[in-house]
C-alpha cells in the first residue's frame, strides 16, 4: 500500500468518525450541565443529591436523608424545576396517558399530598409533542416510582 492511499484512507476514517465524537462530547457536556444544575438546586434547600438519573431532557435526584426529590426538565425555551418534600407526600404513582389510537402521549410521575386540599404534583417524564421517540423514560419512571415508594415507606412511622 502506498503512502497516498494510507493518508486518504485515514482522512476518510477521521471524517466519518467526527460526527460520533462530537455527538458524544456534546451529550457528556449536557449531562454535566444537568448534574451541576440539580446539585445547585439541592444546595438551595440545604440538601445533597444521593441518587440521580439523567434521561433525555430531564434529571431527577433525591436526598434520601432529608426526604427531598428534585426534578428539572430542560425544554428548548425553559427549564422547569420542581422540588418535592417527600415528608408531605402520601402516595406516588406512574401515570400513562394514551391517545385514541393507543400511542403513548404522556408519561408522568404523580404525587398525592397527605393534606387532601393540595393538588397533585406531576413530573413529566415524556411528552409526545416534545420528544418524538422514547429513550428509556418507561424504565426510568418505573425505577423512580419504586424508589420513591420505598422512601415514603421509610418515612412513615
Amino acid at each position: 500500500m502506498d503512502l497516498g492511499t494510507a493518508i486518504i484512507g485515514s482522512l476518510c476514517v477521521a471524517i466519518c468518525a467526527m460526527p460520533f465524537v462530537l455527538t458524544t462530547r456534546n451529550r457528556k457536556k449536557k449531562e454535566q450541565q444537568l448534574e451541576t444544575s440539580i446539585i445547585a438546586l439541592a444546595q438551595q434547600y440545604y440538601c445533597k443529591i444521593t441518587q440521580h438519573e439523567i434521561c433525555g431532557n430531564y434529571i431527577i435526584g433525591v436526598d434520601e436523608k432529608k426526604n427531598f426529590l428534585f426534578f428539572q426538565n430542560h425544554l428548548e425555551t425553559e427549564i422547569k424545576q420542581q422540588v418535592i418534600d417527600l415528608s408531605t407526600i402520601n402516595n406516588c404513582y406512574a401515570c400513562r396517558q394514551n391517545s385514541k389510537n393507543e400511542n403513548l402521549e404522556r408519561l408522568e410521575l404523580k404525587f398525592r399530598f397527605t393534606d387532601k386540599s393540595k393538588p397533585e404534583i406531576a413530573l413529566e417524564f415524556y411528552n409526545q409533542d416534545i420528544n418524538f421517540q422514547l429513550s428509556g423514560e418507561i424504565q426510568s419512571i418505573e425505577k423512580w416510582n419504586e424508589l420513591v415508594r420505598k422512601q415514603l415507606i421509610s418515612i412513615k412511622p
